[in-house]
């Protein structure tokens, strides 16, 4: 097992955030996905990024209640108003606009303590969102760096010992040229044609190069640089590790770690996917992002403006990332972010958004009450019929649905909501569930069977005894594999809640541990078990278009614990 030189768990610091910046609903996190989507393009990343995304606005009307007073204001925007005054309690009423929103976003921060509403038309008004932040706006806040020397080793790569997010620094050497990879076989790569990131070099200083954009990797190799001095600015997300975890088993703690440390490196303002390729917010991968977050480092922030830009346009014209089934998972996971961090704030600005998206959503039914399997459903990158399986995650939105309609106190919709997920259920359990096996059909009349209803099934749709049954099947050979590590995720939690946690552990242990095998200092996107050598990070038809970071794999952060810490 190799041994990792880096620090993975950076102190977050000391640094309060005292005071709160007002924004327009969504705009920072609209801002902010700007941004990345920029930085995407510009590190020709080999991505396509479907769905529909608000954009920021840069003229925002803000209004609130306000009692008599005179009140500091610091705004980013025009006009720079530098008080409030009311010589009666009314309503005030204005408007910032900024003239560069690669740069800025209106926002501002006032000593009243009030609720504001945001606008962007002046007509339709929602909760302004606050967020907590110091001197500087939090739209302008950037990443935290660490300086890493990498070691240089007998082949002539440097290896920093396990993956990072950072820019190379090259000096001493004017023609450099820089390859990275996260593994040996892509830093050694020279053809062009199997490049997955950006590696121009410009200017730092007169004496040192450093690449044009930040990169993900563990390993360098330079040309044309023998008497180079090398050096990297890592990039992390200030995070304090709240629930450390060990259970005395090594190589189980060792999964913990870079499962975790996977974690940590995907969470770059939102929770993104991976850090080579996509660096971009999916409602699929945040199912595991966030229970591994809420295990391990327990931070509601990059969750929250997940979900807030997840939604920021609604499913008028796409679903979100233009899956069908990621609609659903943003639901679920707007459940399971209430669950585990009781936001009743954020809840409140973005209830609007949720009701909506239920309601277009219902329209969508087909006769039968189910949904279509129309347009993309992934569930998983396996080939088959995944009808059953995107209706055990409908039935999973509707009761998520129903769970934050309780917390609004919207006791009618909740009800419905109720209502609608029974139907549903008793539906899959007549017409999809084959006694004989145990097991739920992917679709009615055919004898045809995934993983992925099954292990969905459990703890939602199935008994307690049925659910046992199938946690017996799903330790066989017979049914298909799941495509990815995410849904292995799911697979593994529907044993621990069948009863099966030896066997979850054993599986944990078998999966992960296999990634350790060849080399893993954080987790794949998908893993082809037995693969070896070069072939291992195919992927997309390109010889290193596997990401070797992928948030989606990161579920032993929340898995184990579980297993070992039922109360956590």
């Amino acid at each position: 097992m190799n041994t990792l030189r880096i620090d993975p768990f950076p102190s977050a610091g000391t640094d309060e955030k005292k005071t709160c910046w007002i924004y327009g609903r969504a705009e920072r996190e609209a801002f902010r996905l700007r941004q990345l989507l920029r930085e995407k393009d510009e590190a020709r990343l080999k991505v396509g990024y479907p769905g529909e995304f608000m954009p920021p606005h840069p003229m925002m009307h803000f209004r609130a209640d306000l009692p008599v007073g005179v009140f500091p204001i610091v705004c980013v925007g025009k006009p720079d108003i530098p008080e409030i005054r009311m010589d009666a309690p009314g309503k005030f009423e204005f408007t910032l606009s900024v003239s560069d929103l690669d740069r800025d976003v209106p926002c501002f921060r006032c000593a009243a303590e009030v609720l504001w509403e945001s606008s962007c038309d002046g007509v339709t008004w929602h909760r302004a969102t606050r967020t907590w932040g110091g001197e500087v706006p939090p739209h302008r806040e950037e990443l935290a760096r660490y300086t890493l020397i990498p070691e240089k080793l007998a082949s002539g790569l440097y290896d920093l010992g396990r993956e990072v997010f950072g820019r190379v620094y090259i000096s001493h050497a004017p023609e450099a040229r820089l390859f990275v990879g996260e593994s040996i076989p892509e830093a050694e790569n020279r053809d062009p044609s199997g490049l997955e990131q950006s590696l121009t070099m410009i200017r730092a200083n007169a004496d040192t190069l450093r690449s044009a954009v930040p990169l993900a990797f563990r390993y360098i190799s330079l040309e044309q640089a023998e008497n180079a001095d090398v050096r990297v600015e890592a990039y992390y997300t200030p995070l304090t590790l709240r629930r450390p975890f060990s259970c005395g088993d090594a190589g189980l703690d060792a999964i913990w770690e870079r499962s975790v440390y996977t974690l940590r490196l995907c969470t770059r303002y939102f929770m993104i996917d991976g850090v080579k390729r996509d660096r971009l917010p999916w409602a699929g991968d945040l199912a595991v992002s966030l229970l591994g977050m809420a295990a391990s480092f327990g931070e509601a922030a990059p969750i929250r403006d997940t979900l807030a830009i997840l939604g920021s346009a609604g499913i008028r014209r796409r679903h979100v990332n233009g899956i069908t089934d990621y609609t659903l998972w943003y639901l679920i996971c707007f459940d399971l972010y209430e669950k585990h961090f009781g936001d009743a704030e954020f809840l409140r600005q973005e209830y609007f958004r949720i009701v909506e998206t239920a309601e277009l959503l219902l329209k969508q039914r087909l006769g039968n009450g189910l949904l279509p399997l129309d347009g993309w459903v992934l569930i998983d990158w396996v080939e088959g019929d995944k009808n059953c399986a995107l209706q055990v995650l409908f039935f999973m939105a509707l009761r998520a649905l129903a769970d934050l309609a309780h917390r609004m106190k919207d006791d009618t919709r909740a009800a419905e909501w109720e209502r609608l997920a029974g139907e549903i259920k008793m539906m899959l359990r007549r017409d999809f569930h084959d006694r004989e096996t145990g097991l739920f059909r992917n679709s009615p009349g055919r004898n045809e069977f995934l993983r992925h209803q099954n292990f969905l099934a459990i703890g939602t749709i199935a008994t307690p005894e049925e659910s046992r049954r199938i946690g017996e099947q799903l330790l066989k050979d017979e049914l298909p594999a799941v495509g990815t590590p995410y849904m292995k995720s799911f697979e593994i939690l529907g044993l621990i809640r069948a009863g099966f946690k030896e066997q979850a552990i054993a599986e944990i242990r078998r999966f992960w541990g296999s990634m350790m095998k060849v080399g893993a200092t954080t987790f794949f996107e998908a893993y082809g078990e037995g693969k070896t050598g070069k072939g291992l990070y195919d992927f997309y038809d390109r010889p290193f278009g596997l990401s070797l970071c992928h948030a989606w794999s990161s579920a032993p952060a929340f898995l184990l614990p579980m297993i070992f810490d039922p109360c956590q």
